[in-house]
């Protein structure tokens, strides 16, 4: 049995020993994080100071397994090397009963809780200021990356400068940003391949002498609107067969929005946000932009079969009602159904049988011959019509806003014909933008759950692969992280074990020694945590369930831990027939 002077005697020693080793590594470690940082972004010494206070509480935090293996290996090396272990064990206390069951096991407990309790709670909202201070100043990130790099990528638009110049904060709006660019080039850009994001093909160029980049966060705190003001600008195209090519004296590039620097990340989560994010994982930042495109393709589907109804229902007109008794009035005279073809859809609306290929114009015939021109569109006031338009063809846009519950559509009427005080006339095009309220039909497909978007029902909406990845990779994560903070734990615990048993093999209390023979278990168990974190997220570009590296990363997480555990008991083992 272990006397109560004893224990206090080791523990003294094993807790002294700990916390100078977790304050020198944790300032070490909080120098060599803000490192990239520091040479990426170009921060400000009021940046360097926010940033190692937040990092304090993280950088602690990692250092409690090197820590407490250090302290135990330093402690029970001197104990071994002193014989101290000898005359102990000749007194009828166990060898035991001074590692497992003695000081070493309290220090495993009390550092492996106190470390599951910041990993939860403390160390997620101290790295999440972390990186809103170094996105703090956009203006300034733009600005550091333009002089180290003269390139910077914003979603499907890349700009390279020569400079950069940041106008002083004073002379700015509230709340806005800006940078000055010298001789500019924005670059855009298309993913013609939809299962391959990252290949990207060059559309347009833009040149300018000087540009000005408006940066504006937006309310919801998940996007950023950025806006470029070039001056002696001129647009040329990659492909200039069929394109235009124009020079101007001054324009605006955008405004575009771009996700916010501060991406959605489960290490930014503390214990309950993961759990309500498990619940219910369509919360997730990057499934609810998944989703918001589902939504607006089957709302905009929803808008056209209803059109498409109307026109070749018994009336063959469709009515869009407005205030004050102001309405449009759209109809088909024509034989057969009618036809029209959405903004973003190469194929015909389903019930709208084309007569002629979307895209193409009639010629010019009888303004007032209906079978030349079969589509009727007029502007209704009070009951009086102010506007009468003749078409040969119906080219029907349409953009939801779920936010708004309503739909941007555009008539594109093409080769018209309409009457005018000196008699009919005809043109080539006639658009009619306007903006009408949503149905309940399409309404409704806003508020289903992320089930219905990966059923059959939904197919034709969007990409069900991509959300079926995405929803894995986000459930993925969040067990890996969960299972990650355990492991990171319970390894304080095992690595306590292990050092006692160091500790007492090599009987050394140098630190050195300490040091070299702590290592290798410590960085055994951190690397495989955080390469089994790393796996999870993973998810094959071809994902079909089964090879989910869900399995094998849980098994990365635990494994150094296991490894370790084995070690102890294997060593522990082998001290006690000694």
């Amino acid at each position: 049995m272990l006397s109560r002077t004893l224990f206090k005697y080791i523990f003294k020693d094993l807790f002294r020993i700990f916390m100078m080793t977790s304050g020198a590594l944790a300032g070490i470690m909080s120098f060599g994080g803000l490192l990239r940082p520091l040479t990426r972004e170009g921060l400000d010494a009021g940046q360097v100071g926010k940033m190692l206070t937040y990092f304090t509480p993280a950088m602690t935090t990692y250092s409690f397994p090197i820590a407490a293996l250090f302290a135990t290996a330093v402690v029970y090396g001197r104990l071994s090397a002193d014989n101290e272990l000898t005359a102990a064990r000749s007194s009828g206390i166990s060898l035991f009963s001074m590692t497992v069951a003695g000081p070493a096991l309290v220090l495993g407990l009390v550092v492996a809780i106190v470390s599951l309790l910041f990993l939860c709670f403390i160390v997620p909202a101290s790295t999440l200021k972390v990186e809103k201070v170094v996105y703090s100043n956009l203006a300034k990130f733009v600005a550091g990356r333009i002089e180290r790099n003269h390139e910077i990528s914003f979603a499907d638009q890349t700009i390279f400068a020569q400079d950069a110049i940041m106008p002083p904060p004073q002379t700015l709006p509230p709340g806005q940003q800006q940078v000055v660019l010298i001789s500019p080039t924005i670059v855009t850009v298309d993913r013609p391949r939809k299962d391959d994001r990252s290949f990207r093909v060059p559309k347009d160029f833009y040149t300018a002498s000087r540009a000005i980049l408006y940066i504006d966060p937006l309310p919801n705190g998940e996007e950023v609107q950025l806006t470029l003001r070039l001056d002696g600008g001129f647009k040329f195209p990659r492909q200039y067969e069929g394109a235009v090519e124009l020079g101007v004296q001054e324009t605006e590039y955008g405004p575009f929005t771009i996700a916010s620097p501060i991406k959605e990340d489960v290490k930014f989560m503390d214990v309950w946000r993961l759990k309500e994010l498990y619940a219910n994982v369509a919360d997730s930042q990057k499934l609810r932009r998944l989703i918001s495109l589902f939504v607006f393709n089957g709302q905009r589907q929803a808008f056209f079969k209803e059109i498409s109804d109307q026109l070749n229902g018994p009336t063959h007109r469709a009515i869009f009602n407005f205030e004050n008794n102001d309405r449009y009035v759209l109809s088909w005279e024509g034989q057969g159904p009618a036809m029209s073809a959405g903004a973003e859809l190469i194929a015909p609306i389903p019930q709208f049988a084309p007569s002629h290929p979307a895209g193409t114009t009639r010629p010019v015939a009888d303004p007032n011959d209906a079978g030349k021109r079969p589509v009727v569109f007029r502007h209704e006031q009070n009951g009086r019509v102010v506007g009468f338009w003749r078409a040969a063809e119906l080219h029907l846009y349409a953009k939801p806003n779920a936010a708004t519950s309503q739909v941007d559509v555009t008539v594109d009427l093409r080769d018209v014909a309409f009457e005018t005080s000196q008699g009919m006339a005809v043109r080539e095009r006639f658009p009619q933008p306007f903006t009408v309220p949503m149905s309940e039909e399409a309404k409704a497909i806003g508020g289903r759950d992320l089930s219905f978007y990966e059923s059959p029902q939904a197919a034709g909406l969007g990409d069900q692969k991509t959300l079926v990845r995405e929803k894995t990779s986000v459930i993925n994560s969040i067990i890996a992280e969960s299972n990650g903070r355990a492991s990171f734990a319970i390894s304080c615990l095992i690595l306590v074990m292990v050092g006692c048993a160091l500790g007492m093999m090599f009987k050394s209390g140098n630190f050195l020694t300490a040091f070299a023979v702590s290592f290798v278990p410590a960085l055994l168990s951190i690397t495989l945590i955080i390469a089994g974190q790393r796996t999870a997220s993973r998810i094959p570009i071809h994902f079909t369930g089964s090879n989910n590296p869900l399995d094998f990363a849980l098994a990365l997480i635990w494994c150094g831990n296991l490894v370790n555990l084995c070690l102890a008991i294997g060593l522990m083992w082998k001290l006690q027939r000694r």
